[in-house]
């Protein structure tokens, strides 16, 4: 698979992944009010959702941009990653 992700996408897919893994821990530390099956469930799926936005920027090939025919990668600017 060919590279798609770079620039402004590959940069808020990193913040966003940030803010996905703290709103897991806060889920963690402040999920009494949820139960623990349902607090368990949702820092799984927030843990996911970090992990597919950190991997995909990381490895700067997304198969959703793939899909969709997006490409956001500049082979000609190094520098800009």
């Amino acid at each position: 698979m060919e590279k798609n992700v770079g620039g402004t996408d590959r940069t808020v897919r990193i913040a966003l992944g940030l803010v996905v893994v703290g709103a897991m821990m806060v889920a963690v530390a402040f999920g009494e009010p949820l139960g623990d099956p349902t607090q368990g469930i949702v820092a799984a799926v927030l843990l996911l959702a970090a992990f597919v936005l950190l991997g995909t920027a990381g490895a700067e090939k997304c198969p959703a941009n793939r899909t969709l025919g997006r490409n956001t990668y500049d082979e000609r600017d190094p520098e800009s990653r």
